[in-house]
């Protein structure tokens, strides 16, 4: 499958972040940088979210049904979910991301997406959708817009989605000097190795959506917003918590 327009240059993105460092491309703790993550405590920091974010939300492990896990990259949070959901599914737009994800947990099921939708599945297929730290990742407002009309169209009636975005930038988020200066430097030439370990340049992209922008676009696709918090992840981060009737 090959990545449409839109989502090509995320793909390429995350094709070589999965090839520099793939556990600290998930979850960016600084000192975990250049492959310092432990993979223990990493899948670890996946169960101790995943509990505390399925408790608030009613979940109780055992539980039947389908959980889609957005972003999955190597499967941090694909593998706790399994342990509340009888089918895991975790989607990536990075082939690289999705071998590792099924070489460390076979029993979830992991699908390579590089479009910008989620036509691979069909309406009302999921009963949980989470997806935390991936739509602020995509190339533009209107991809992130359309993946989180997606999760409304393919969750069920009742079914519960949270997800993660950041409503305001900060100024360096904003301008994003090293992600600018590695594909400047990428494109002449240099080695995505020497860029990342020497240069500690790297190409990952940060945008933001208003939360009025997220609460409209969960409405016109048939969604009903249940509630919002902050997330830990910076101070103008917002997860949602959505369903639909």
């Amino acid at each position: 499958m090959k990545p449409s327009s839109g989502t090509a240059a995320t793909q390429h993105e995350w094709e070589d972040l999965a090839e520099l460092d793939p556990l600290w491309a998930i979850l960016t703790e600084k000192e975990r940088q250049f492959g310092s993550w432990d993979v223990n405590e990493f899948f670890d920091s996946g169960r101790r979210e995943v509990d505390s974010v399925l408790q608030d939300c009613g979940f109780t492990p055992g539980a039947e049904g389908k959980a889609l896990d957005f972003g999955c990259g190597v499967g941090r949070l694909s593998r706790a979910l399994r342990s509340y959901f009888a089918e895991v599914y975790g989607v990536d737009i990075s082939e690289r991301m999705i071998k590792l994800a099924r070489e460390y947990t076979p029993s979830c099921h992991f699908v390579l997406n590089q479009s910008e939708n989620l036509s691979l599945f069909q309406d009302n297929f999921f009963d949980f959708i989470y997806s935390n730290i991936v739509l602020q990742h995509q190339s533009t407002k209107d991809i992130a817009g359309a993946y989180i009309k997606e999760f409304v169209r393919v969750i069920k009636p009742k079914g519960m989605i949270v997800f993660q975005m950041p409503h305001k930038l900060t100024w360096r988020q904003t301008l994003q000097p090293r992600r600018r200066l590695y594909s400047l430097l990428r494109a002449l030439g240099l080695s995505s190795q020497y860029l990342y370990n020497e240069l500690h340049l790297n190409p990952m992209r940060t945008i933001c959506l208003s939360s009025k922008a997220v609460e409209e676009t969960i409405s016109k696709a048939g969604g009903h917003l249940l509630r919002t918090y902050s997330n830990s992840f910076n101070v103008h981060s917002t997860t949602y918590v959505a369903t639909k009737n």
